[in-house]
């Protein structure tokens, strides 16, 4: 009987590779772009599962009880993150609670119960009948999960509420801690690897489909994308991401004003933080979306392996301007003490949080095999 021969598809320049066995602690890499094709899988189906099924419960526990307790001249407010989603729609922003719910907890939830779709099967030795349109999703909602950010969010504003009022850890933020660390491990299993761990195990897998040639319509598409979260951006930086009432009346603070807050309170290693997330990061991905976008439109065939590096570093750093999104709604959520003081959203945050997502959507469907396409490489590798 032949032996079937199975290949390995670059997604960074479109190099096609024949498939070879991996020893441990093994990497395959494509040869062109420099790009990972697979890695030696240690952790088998039954491994997988209980990492899936730990992460699950340690979230639901996250959002079932409150991150943390702030008490303030006698009274005491606690919140969860599903609390500062209602609060932040009860207030006004409907956009801005749809989207933070979104990322911090519906989309990673429903992540999360396909990965154990999938792999309750698979340790059963058993391929589900969904499991392309499974693995499609999964492909898809991968990037969308930003617990991790949610979990530098609530420690960002535990530090701005250190100097107002006494500020008492929940359970919900151990918890959050936890269910970031698994879903960060889990990361890794993206639609390939899934893939290929069922392919291993001798199930009978239909073979990948044949990925279509990139589009260069994606060049027009990734240009509107950015040029509309361009104008957004000076918005977001200009309003006010949130106001402050109180008995010594009202304020409103912008991105940079938070941040030099933070500086003033002595934290400078936060401020740090924000500052990158909040100002370095969306600049950065504009302006090296735009380099890519342009260098590929020109035909260029300059620094193609470090416009493909570039390319995966955009898409991996793209969730992390949402920090700022998620302070200001835990800030809203804890801080709601009537008339004594109020923590509200205000436009800012609905415009920065646009940007983030129309930064995302255009880094995510820009695809870096057509720089090399018009460069002149189509030759498949063997």
């Amino acid at each position: 009987m032949n032996k079937i021969v199975h290949h390995l598809h670059c997604h960074g320049c479109g190099a096609h590779y024949e498939r070879i066995e991996l020893a441990h602690g093994d990497w395959a890499r494509c040869a062109r772009c420099g790009q990972v094709l697979e890695t030696y899988t240690v952790l088998g189906p039954r491994e997988w599962l209980a990492l899936i099924l730990t992460a699950l419960i340690s979230f639901v526990v996250a959002n079932a009880y409150p991150d943390a307790a702030l008490n303030f001249q006698g009274l005491t407010q606690s919140a969860s993150f599903l609390e500062a989603v209602r609060v932040t729609w009860s207030v006004g922003y409907p956009q801005v609670a749809v989207m933070t719910f979104a990322v911090g907890f519906f989309l990673p939830i429903v992540h999360l119960l396909l990965l154990l779709s999938i792999f309750i099967p698979l340790s059963c030795h058993k391929l589900p009948g969904y499991f392309e349109s499974a693995l499609f999703l999964v492909h898809h909602l991968k990037q969308w999960c930003m617990v991790p950010v949610l979990l530098i969010g609530i420690l960002v504003s535990a530090v701005k509420l250190a100097g107002v009022a006494a500020l008492t850890p929940g359970i919900g933020l151990f918890a959050t801690a936890f269910a970031a660390v698994l879903l960060t491990l889990l990361g890794r299993l993206d639609q390939h690897k899934i893939y290929l761990i069922a392919l291993d195990m001798g199930l009978p897998v239909k073979p990948e489909k044949k990925i279509k040639p990139p589009s260069p319509s994606v060049i027009s598409r990734t240009w509107a994308l950015l040029c509309a979260a361009a104008i957004l951006y000076i918005p977001a930086n200009f309003l006010p991401i949130m106001s402050v009432s109180g008995v010594g009346g009202q304020s409103a603070h912008t991105i940079l004003g938070g941040i030099i807050e933070l500086c003033e309170m002595g934290s400078w290693d936060v401020a740090a933080i924000v500052f990158i997330a909040s100002m370095i990061v969306p600049i950065f991905k504009l302006l090296a979306m735009s380099w890519l976008v342009w260098q590929t439109q020109r035909a260029s065939a300059q620094h193609l392996r470090v416009r493909t590096r570039l390319y995966v570093f955009v898409e991996l750093i793209g969730q992390w301007s949402m920090l700022d999104v998620f302070v200001v709604i835990l800030l809203c959520a804890l801080v709601r003490f009537g008339s004594l003081m109020r923590i509200e959203p205000s436009a800012g945050a609905a415009a920065f949080g646009a940007v983030v997502v129309l930064t995302m959507v255009a880094a995510m469907g820009f695809d870096p095999r057509l720089a090399w396409r018009r460069a002149g490489h189509r030759r498949y590798f063997k």
